[in-house]
């Protein structure tokens, strides 16, 4: 039975082309209505409602003082020309500079409060969703492609920002416009303000017509863009291209990449030409009005029942009139589109936290990294979908002893370690810590007493002296060195252009295998917990380097409570309990000779694994090091 374990635990297969598959079901599950999008939306905006407010108040400033000039030059046509009244046409004029700047100073903080409330919103969605992601489990980073995350961090938001430019307060500036500009016209002439407005409720019917278009376009745009960024995270990564000049598949992979970019052109070009079609129709019907007020006000100037600045005055109103309709037309067409990068967005932030804290979390009565026992008790467990992989398994970590674990592979080992980790929780049964479950701590105290040395060790791409600080940046400078020695690094860091300050590259890559696990065991020590967790700690250290770090492991062993996967004869036969689990399930545990007079399972993997000529004779050599 293979055990697909957790990331970065080892493990069983991952099964890779079936988790591609399953991954989508995450974040590709059918949308919530678009109500409840709107409402998400605006429960996210309250916080930014006193800025908002603010601008909507400069929006209907800048709305107002627009107004004037149309009335300005109906002043200079009608009265200043009509009757030579120079002081009249001066101050109109002046009229037709200072307005416009007081309106250009309106609409300056008017955008400025957009960005500050918009970017605002941004920021928070961002906040949001990159804490949500570090509280998922395991599970979904399992299913879920890199590639797809970073895209609603980066590509979603980025759409998002566009649209909030737009429609944050545009839709509010366009219809507070169309209607004083309306109020006004009809104070000035109701029958050419009557003939002017006869083509807005057509201005509406795009609305309809290319909303949902929009919306299903930008989700098609987007789902390329997760699906090429995802590919573009694995190929051009340092470990992604590594494996693709091995395999010498540069072209299979650069096919795939078209394939995928073509994906995004076509999607980006449906979503362009909606728009284009909208503003195709909008500019048709914007024709109509001008073509209505000069030949009406035309005839209306030739009986002389109106003046004609005031059919001046009108032509320049219908552009303050329908720029403001076409505008709302494109942007509640834009809105509705954003629905569908919002609703993303909500769907991530809405998915189950599996390892949840406590709302009262119980304190450990030993938190000054004393060892602690861990218990397992009858612990069943099943991967999210899947069948149960552990059943019923129970044993006892006692305080300061090491605990081998050591089984065939996909016996379940790792996820035995990451349910001690808390990486996920049980089914069914408990672990607790000095009496105390696992569900009931919160994760600070449990990390403050726990570390965990993962058998593929990441480090981050920063120096060498950073990546051991990771779990303690506050230790002494004295510390760190303590900690470099103890995990026999000190050659290493000699030997480094800039010694602890040199940069080990993405996933630590500037090291070799051993070396990146002798920096994890250093961050282990300088952590200095109570409870150690080490999954296949000592697995890429050569025999001459192995023999050094015994003695290192030995004191870091010591005093503390030690879970180790190990298939190496030193950790084994360091041991003072070891755990045998197969497909599942606890068969076998005691010690070392115990188990190899029992002819069990045990007794087959260790004859099976080393010479059973010399087995004898090293483990005559080796004792426990630790509860001795």
């Amino acid at each position: 039975m293979s055990v697909h374990g957790p990331m970065g635990l080892g493990g069983g297969p991952l099964r890779a082309v079936w988790e591609q598959r399953r991954s989508r079901r995450y974040l590709e599950e059918e949308g919530r209505p678009a109500w409840e999008t709107v409402r998400r939306l605006l429960a996210v905006l309250r916080p930014h409602a006193p800025r908002l407010a603010l601008a909507l108040g400069f929006t209907l400033l800048a709305v107002l003082l627009g107004l004037v000039p149309p009335l300005l030059i109906r002043r200079i046509i009608d009265t200043a020309i009509a009757h030579h009244d120079s002081r009249s046409l001066m101050l109109s004029a002046a009229g037709l500079l200072l307005f416009p700047a007081a309106g250009a100073l309106s609409s300056l903080g008017q955008n400025y409060l957009n960005a500050v409330v918009s970017l605002g919103l941004i920021h928070d969605l961002r906040r949001a969703m990159y804490e949500h992601g570090q509280r998922l489990g395991l599970d979904f980073f399992t299913h879920t492609p890199a590639g797809e995350i970073h895209s609603r961090l980066v590509n979603d938001l980025g759409a998002v920002q566009q649209v909030l430019r737009t429609t944050m307060t545009g839709p509010f500036v366009n219809a507070v416009t169309i209607l004083l500009t309306l109020a006004t016209m009809f104070a000035l002439n109701w029958e050419l303000a009557l003939a002017s407005m006869l083509v807005l409720p057509a201005f509406a019917l795009p609305v309809f017509a290319f909303g949902q278009r929009s919306f299903d376009a930008v989700t098609r745009t987007q789902e390329a863009l997760s699906a090429l960024t995802a590919h573009l995270e694995e190929t051009l990564s340092l470990s992604g291209i590594v494996v693709v000049r091995s395999f010498g598949t540069r072209e299979r992979e650069a096919g795939r990449f078209a394939g995928l970019s073509e994906r995004v052109r076509d999607a980006q070009v449906r979503q362009t030409m909606v728009g284009q079609r909208l503003t195709l129709v909008v500019s048709v019907m914007s024709a109509l009005g001008p073509a209505l007020l000069y030949g009406l006000g035309g005839f209306m100037v030739f009986s002389g029942r109106v003046g004609l600045g005031t059919v001046v005055a009108f032509s320049a109103y219908l552009a303050q009139l329908y720029n403001p309709a076409s505008s709302l037309a494109g942007s509640n067409t834009t809105f509705l589109g954003g629905l569908a990068l919002f609703d993303r967005i909500f769907r991530f932030l809405d998915l189950e936290i599996d390892v949840a804290e406590p709302e009262t979390p119980a304190p450990l009565r030993k938190a000054d990294g004393s060892p602690l026992t861990l218990r397992y008790e009858d612990v069943h467990f099943a991967y999210r979908g899947g069948e149960e992989v552990l059943h019923g398994v129970s044993f006892t970590a006692e305080a300061g002893r090491l605990t081998a674990v050591v089984g065939p592979s996909g016996a379940g080992k790792s996820t035995l370690l990451a349910l001690g980790a808390r990486f996920y929780d049980p089914r069914l049964g408990e672990v607790r810590l000095d009496g105390v479950s696992l569900r009931k701590l919160d994760e600070g105290g449990l990390r403050r007493v726990m570390s965990v040395v993962t058998q593929d060790p990441f480090l981050f791409h920063n120096t060498l002296e950073e990546n051991i600080r990771y779990g303690r940046p506050e230790a002494s400078g004295s510390e760190v060195a303590a900690a470099v020695e103890a995990a026999q690094l000190a050659g290493l860091v000699a030997s480094l252009p800039a010694g602890l300050g040199t940069v080990v590259g993405e996933r630590g890559y500037r090291l070799s295998g051993g070396e990146k696990q002798r920096v994890a065991i250093a961050r282990a020590i300088l952590c200095n917990p109570g409870v150690l967790l080490l999954d296949e700690a000592t697995s890429s250290l050569d025999s001459h380097v192995e023999r050094l770090i015994q003695e290192a492991l030995a004191r870091l062993f010591r005093g503390r409570t030690v879970i180790a996967i190990a298939h190496r004869l030193s950790t084994i036969l360091a041991a003072d309990r070891i755990v045998v689990i197969n497909d599942g399930r606890l068969v076998e545990c005691g010690r070392h000779a115990e188990l190899l007079d029992r002819g069990g399972l045990y007794a087959r993997l260790f004859h099976e694994q080393f010479d059973p000529v010399l087995a004898p004779a090293v483990a005559r050599s080796y004792k426990p090091i630790v509860g001795i």
